[in-house]
C-alpha cells in the first residue's frame, strides 16, 4: 500500500499539478490508502490481525484492484487472467502469493519502464502456477541476486515458505518473467 501511495504521489507531482480537480481527487485517494496502510501496520505490529481480517478468498479481487490502479495511472497495457479457484487456495498460500505478485508488479512499475504487464494464475492437477511477465528493460539476474536486493530475496522466501518455487527469467533489454509453482499439499 505504501508503495502505491508513493507512486500516486509521484504522479500528482509530475502530471496533476496543473489540474486541481484531478489533483484533489488523487490526494483524497492517497489519504484513504495511507489510512488503510496505517491500520494494517498497527494491526500487524500489535499482532491483533486475525486470520479473518485478511479476508481469505480475496486474491483475485485484490490483484485486480492493484492492476486497475496501475492501468489508470500509468497507461500500462495490462492483461490479468485468474483461473485459480481462490476459495480452495489455503490462506497462507493466498497471502504469500499475493504479496509476492504485488512486489513483482511494483518492481515492473518502478524499475522496468515496461509498457505491458501480463499476469496469469492457473491451477493444474498438481498445484498452482503464476506467471508475471513485462516488456521492460530487464536486468542482470546474477548482479541483482548478488547485490542484496531485498525484494527478490523476499519474494523467493515467501514462496519457499509455502513449499513452492519461484523462477526469474530476465536479461538486460529482454523484459522479465517471474514463474511461480506451488504444489498442492498432501492431506
Amino acid at each position: 500500500m505504501l508503495s502505491t501511495v508513493r507512486l500516486r504521489a509521484e504522479i500528482c507531482r509530475r502530471e496533476l499539478m496543473h489540474n486541481p480537480p484531478a489533483l484533489e481527487k488523487e490526494l483524497q485517494t492517497i489519504e484513504e490508502t495511507t489510512e488503510k496502510a496505517i491500520t494494517e501496520i498497527r494491526n500487524l505490529l500489535a499482532e491483533t490481525q486475525s486470520w479473518r481480517d485478511l479476508k481469505a478468498g480475496s486474491l483475485e479481487r485484490r490483484l485486480k484492484e492493484e492492476l486497475d490502479i496501475f492501468r489508470a495511472r500509468t497507461g500500462f497495457k495490462l492483461e490479468f487472467v485468474c483461473a485459480i479457484r481462490v476459495r480452495h487456495l489455503p490462506y497462507d498460500m493466498e497471502r504469500e502469493l499475493y504479496f509476492t505478485l504485488r512486489e513483482g508488479i511494483l518492481n515492473a512499475v518502478r524499475h522496468a519502464r515496461a509498457t505491458e504487464l501480463h499476469l496469469r494464475l492457473t491451477q493444474s492437477s498438481t498445484g498452482y502456477q503464476a506467471t508475471l511477465r513485462d516488456n521492460g528493460v530487464g536486468f542482470s539476474l546474477y548482479s541483482a541476486e548478488g547485490s542484496g536486493h531485498y525484494g527478490l530475496k523476499g519474494m523467493r522466501e515467501r514462496i519457499r515458505k509455502i513449499g513452492g518455487e519461484l523462477m526469474i527469467a530476465t536479461a538486460p533489454g529482454e523484459g522479465t518473467e517471474i514463474s511461480i509453482a506451488i504444489p498442492f499439499r498432501q492431506k
